[in-house]
Order: structure tokens, then C-alpha cells, then sequence
């Protein structure tokens, strides 16, 4: 028997590389078919909406199950053409971005139905994706996440809602309760936790936050309401992605690198930190917000 020759080293490597490549792009490939896994959730493309301006992309994952009618008329209104050419109307510094015509759209080129008031939708009954992480809040009983996505809870009512965190994405509303149609505003400051509970949150920001940065502000006496308006203000297109675009993912608090930090949140473990004397710490879920990535890992 001819004995046979042991490949290189180098070989070996290269054949592992290769192995382990395909072993993660078929992992991947199950993650998205299934939608979850324990460490990332896989935001479905009819879920993922795109902002086109002259600054870059601003890309939102939606979670129908936050605000379901919110979310059906977003992106009803984006199959519309309502947001294209319409603008970042009003910016606020450390507060919101707000987007949609301001009342200056045009009624007779869409459906009513597009344009009519939705009843609200500020909680929705507690669902077994929730994961709990803080039960010391200043504004809910217990904050977590579901599928990665900030909420606070109430076990005893049996509620749930979006939290207003950085890059949450809710519709506006007038004084009125049940008064949402087809403006939309995106955290770009400090978390404004007091409209929890009082506005309809619709989904996050996973690709886009240093975009809606770069908008041009609004002078405080007049709301933020920018006048004149610009091309650095404008939404070029909005679309909804195409089966076969990227797969966007959002870490969920089971993940270890997750657990790490705020593990370190709570108990300072870092050689940087010399004084935890109120320890351990609560952990406020808007600072210590859960990834997004096109590449799981």
C-alpha cells in the first residue's frame, strides 16, 4: 500500500478557513430563515425600511407586535411614495428628528385611508420574547428587551411598551390621544422616558444614527421646525427591502457579550473603576441598548 503524504500545515489551514466560512454562511442562512436564535434576532427584510437622503441611509427595523397598526400604515405610506421628497422637518438638539409633509401633502393623491387618524397604541399585552433585565427603574416596574427591541413591563397588568431610547422610532400625535396618521419621529438625544406610555412606538434604528446627526437643527423659539427647508433635510426615497437585501440582526440581553457589559454596569468589575461604594447598580436598558449587525456573531 503506497502510504499516503500529510498535507502541510498551511494546507490544514487553509481547509479549516474554509470549512469554518461555510459553516457560518450556513449558519446565517438558518438564523434568518428562522427569525431567532438565542443571541441574535433576525429582523425580516418586509420588517426593514430605508430613509435615502444626501447624508447616507437611515435604515429601521420594525416589530409589528409593538404597535401593529402603526406599523401597517409606515409602511402602507412608504408603498405610497408618501415620504419621498418630504422631509426632516423639524430637529430638535438632543431630543427628536421628525419626519413626514408637516400638513403640506397633497390630499387628493392618496388613498384617505392613508391619511386618517389611528386609534393609539401605547402597550400591548406581554409576550413569552421578553426578556427582563432591570426590575429598579425610575419609569417602569421592569425594563427589557423583546427581540432586542427596549420595552418596559407590568406583570400585574399584564403590559408591555417601546421605550423611548436613542434611535426609537414612534409616530407624532397631537395633543389628542388617537390623533397618529403619518408623521414619525426618531430619538437623536438623551432618552425622553417621559413619552413612554404616551406615544406609539413602531421600531429602532440599526443602520443610520450618524445621518439623522448630521441634520440640520431647528431654532428652539419656533420648535424646532426648520426654516427654510434644504437638501441636507430632505428624504430622497423611502423604501421597504427586498427579500433578497441584507439581513439586518439585533443582539438580545441572552448574548454573553451582552451579559458582560452589563455585568460590569451593575458591579464596576473593571480595573478602570476604583469606587462602587452603591453598588451594585441598576441598569438602565437606553445606555446599555442591545446590538445591530449584518454579521452575526
Amino acid at each position: 500500500m503506497t502510504k499516503v503524504k500529510s498535507p502541510s500545515l498551511a494546507a490544514f489551514f487553509l481547509f479549516l478557513i474554509s470549512y469554518t466560512s461555510t459553516l457560518y454562511a450556513e449558519g446565517a442562512k438558518a438564523l434568518a430563515a428562522s427569525g431567532y436564535s438565542e443571541n441574535w434576532y433576525s429582523v425580516s427584510q418586509t420588517q426593514t425600511i430605508t430613509f435615502k437622503t444626501s447624508d447616507g441611509d437611515v435604515t429601521i427595523a420594525l416589530h409589528p407586535t409593538l404597535a401593529p397598526k402603526h406599523v401597517a400604515r409606515f409602511k402602507a405610506l412608504i408603498k405610497a411614495g408618501f415620504y419621498d421628497n418630504q422631509y426632516f422637518y423639524r430637529v430638535v438638539e438632543g431630543f427628536v428628528a421628525q419626519a413626514g409633509s408637516n400638513d403640506s401633502h397633497d390630499v387628493s393623491k392618496f388613498d384617505p385611508t392613508l391619511l386618517s387618524a389611528i386609534p393609539a397604541e401605547f402597550t400591548q399585552p406581554l409576550t413569552t420574547n421578553i426578556k427582563a433585565v432591570e426590575s429598579t427603574d425610575m419609569f417602569a416596574p421592569t425594563t427589557g428587551f423583546l427581540d432586542g427591541f427596549a420595552v418596559g413591563m407590568d406583570n400585574q397588568r399584564n403590559e408591555m411598551w417601546g421605550l423611548h431610547c436613542p434611535g426609537t422610532v414612534a409616530f407624532a400625535r397631537n395633543s389628542e390621544k388617537d390623533t397618529a396618521s403619518t408623521e414619525f419621529y426618531v430619538v437623536i438625544g438623551q432618552a425622553p422616558r417621559h413619552l413612554d406610555r404616551n406615544m406609539s412606538v413602531v421600531g429602532r434604528v440599526v443602520e443610520g444614527m450618524n445621518v439623522l446627526q448630521q441634520l440640520p437643527r431647528g431654532k428652539n423659539e419656533n420648535g424646532g421646525v426648520i426654516e427654510p427647508l434644504t437638501e441636507h433635510s430632505k428624504i430622497q426615497r423611502a423604501f421597504i427591502h427586498s427579500a433578497s437585501a441584507l439581513h439586518y440582526y439585533i443582539q438580545t440581553p441572552r448574548h454573553p457579550e451582552y451579559q458582560k457589559r452589563i455585568n460590569t454596569g451593575k458591579h464596576l468589575d473593571n480595573p478602570f473603576f476604583h469606587d462602587n461604594t452603591y453598588g451594585p447598580r441598576p441598569i438602565d436598558v437606553c445606555y446599555y441598548q442591545t446590538k445591530t449587525t449584518t454579521t452575526p456573531w
